[in-house]
């Protein structure tokens, strides 16, 4: 399933569905319907021109962000774990001994500000490449190690949710916490760090596929709230090659979310 995710988040988002417009028109062009080839070739450019604005950027990201309230690391309740989804670091070992902080990069921070606030006794950093990545940056936080548990095998949010379940299982006697609550028959309760953006889609994901966790979001990485605060501006409507990138990750969003609810 996972390669057929990543087939259909390739084969659909913004940049690929234009230039399938553009190719269809180029085709019937030449076959002699050019006014239909013209009609194809003049959507290609103006679909584009939609997800490539900074103002598309405001409104679909606003929609996904708004969802989730900034609560402050001190407000959080305490929970059993902090669970911080990978995807906002990188790293490079060969080239540099340093993880590289990416625009998510917010996810780790937040969750060692949580660890330091006291809300769990440990943290989660879960995705592939979280050793070298995540890792680095909590301790440097000042996370202690013997306080994080690393999962780096899954690749993608749905295998977050599944083997974080089956981590949280297997290391409750690691906390005691934890296993004084389950003992009671009740539900792990974790602190879920990611992106406000990708909070809809994460929540979805625990809800189908790690059911024996209670998840709290703990939403971090405001991107689009941080933009919404400026006053509109001429170049809004401008295309940006930055906001193409921007757009697609946010549709990819939409499309995981819908895909999983009315497919899975």
């Amino acid at each position: 399933m996972y390669s057929v995710n990543k087939i259909v988040g390739a084969l659909l988002n913004p940049l690929v569905i234009g230039l399938a417009f553009a190719l269809f028109g180029g085709i019937c062009a030449c076959m002699r319907r050019r006014r239909l080839g013209l009609c194809l070739a003049a959507v290609s450019v103006l679909w584009l021109w939609l997800w490539s604005m900074p103002m598309m950027y405001r409104w679909i990201g606003c929609a996904l962000e708004c969802e989730w309230p900034v609560v402050m690391a001190e407000d959080a309740p305490t929970v059993d774990a902090i669970v911080v989804l990978g995807g906002g670091m990188g790293s490079n070992t060969n080239a540099y001994p340093y993880a590289e902080m990416w625009g998510g990069a917010d996810r780790a921070w937040h969750a060692a500000r949580l660890y330091r606030a006291g809300k769990a006794p440990i943290v989660i950093p879960t995705g592939s490449g979280e050793r070298e990545s995540t890792l680095p940056l909590l301790l440097d936080l000042g996370v202690p190690e013997s306080a994080i548990l690393v999962e780096d095998k899954a690749r993608n949010t749905e295998e977050n949710a599944k083997f974080v379940a089956r981590m949280i299982g297997n290391h409750a006697s690691q906390v005691q916490s934890v296993e004084s609550r389950n003992a009671g028959g009740r539900k792990y309760i974790v602190l879920l760090v990611t992106s406000a953006w990708h909070m809809k889609r994460s929540m979805l994901m625990y809800e189908k596929y790690a059911p024996e966790l209670e998840i709290v979001p703990a939403a971090t990485d405001y991107e689009v709230s941080v933009i919404m605060g400026h006053p509109f501006c001429f170049s809004d409507l401008l295309p940006d090659v930055n906001k193409l990138s921007a757009n697609s990750a946010l549709f990819k969003e939409y499309l995981g979310y819908w895909g999983y609810r009315l497919f899975r």
